[in-house]
């Protein structure tokens, strides 16, 4: 097995560096904006006042209704 040496100056290699901590903070700041925005929309959900068992019956009445169109009866 052979061994590649590589010379790379400081300044270049603190550049790399800069830029990929620089991508990471971004990414953190991107992910805790994502994440208090579904906190506000948790929020916000949970303050309607909507009965999720009756819209679902509607629904499923709904979609019968659909359905019973296109059988041959």
């Amino acid at each position: 097995m052979g061994k590649i040496t590589l010379e790379i100056k400081d300044e270049d290699l603190l550049q790399l560096g800069e830029a990929k901590i620089k991508e990471e903070i971004e990414h953190a700041l991107k992910l805790i904006k994502m994440k208090g925005l579904l906190k506000e929309i948790s929020v916000a959900l949970s303050s309607l006042r909507i009965d999720y068992e009756k819209e679902m019956e509607e629904i499923k009445r709904d979609a019968w209704k659909e359905y019973k169109k296109d059988l041959p009866l």
